[in-house]
């Protein structure tokens, strides 16, 4: 048996895969790698500042199991694709590998941004990103060379606008939720992305309901809303912590004229 101890642990304010895009370069996602003290491994990170993109190699910690067939993201049209030839997170080994770009070491600290992983990843290794090594652009893309991107401009409300960044402000991150569900073929027919109700989309996430409009290519974000009623019972799978920002965020907007 081969047996891997991660030398740290990513910090960020993302802990759900909805709250991230297919793919790090198209993240805003900011955190921090934080090395397992007792081991020497901030010795390690002599001299790699001077890189502005490194690997990281980590374990898809949510993930327990796998598929042998995968549906990705981006389609050429022409079904399921075996997982090795995808970057499915559902693999045998759950290994993941990220170019992530590097912004700072701070003692046993590694300071990241454009990530696409999620908060609490067991990181396995760091490497530098090496261009002259790591860069291959005219290596062919498979079945990637017939995907047609369905790209989506994404717009917001006022109001919902302002609820996004009220929740932000708690480490909620429903931008990133829509950016991911919404900005790329929300159509898909091999996925439930949303509801259709008589007046409106509706995309869920957890127990936030985000309503909003498709026209052409545009996705306009007309409102957030909580979906509790009351608050007799928690929902879904919330913590008590999730109960109290959806108790304040009731009580903020019913109080406003």
């Amino acid at each position: 048996m081969i047996q891997f101890n991660p030398i740290g642990y990513l910090k960020c304010e993302r802990c759900y895969h909805e709250e991230q895009p297919r793919q790090g370069n198209l993240s805003d996602s900011k955190g921090y790698i934080e090395l397992v003290a007792g081991h020497n491994y901030e010795q390690g990170l002599k001299d790699l500042d001077g890189f502005s993109r490194i690997w990281v190699i980590y374990e898809f910690h949510q993930n327990k199991t796998w598929r042998p067939l995968a549906n990705p993201p981006r389609t050429d049209g022409k079904g399921r694709k075996g997982v090795f030839a995808t970057r499915s997170p559902y693999r045998p080994n759950q290994i993941g590998l990220s170019c992530v770009r590097l912004i700072s070491v701070k003692k046993n600290r590694v300071y990241i941004a454009d990530s696409d992983l999620l908060n609490n990843t067991p990181v396995l290794d760091i490497k530098p990103y090496i261009p002259e090594y790591d860069s291959f652009p005219d290596a062919r893309t498979g079945w990637l060379e017939n995907v047609i991107d369905d790209i989506y401009e994404i717009e917001y409300s006022e109001l919902a606008k302002a609820k996004i960044d009220f929740l932000r402000e708690r480490k909620v991150d429903l931008e990133g939720v829509i950016d991911s569900q919404l900005g790329h073929d929300p159509f898909d027919k091999s996925r439930n992305k949303f509801i259709k109700t008589e007046k409106d989309y509706v995309l869920r996430f957890k127990s936030w309901r985000i309503l909003f409009e498709i026209d052409s290519k545009k996705v306009f974000i007309k409102d957030i809303l909580s979906g509790y009623i009351d608050f007799s019972a928690k929902l879904g799978n919330d913590t008590e912590e999730d109960v109290a920002i959806h108790r304040d965020f009731c009580d903020y907007y019913k109080a406003l004229p």
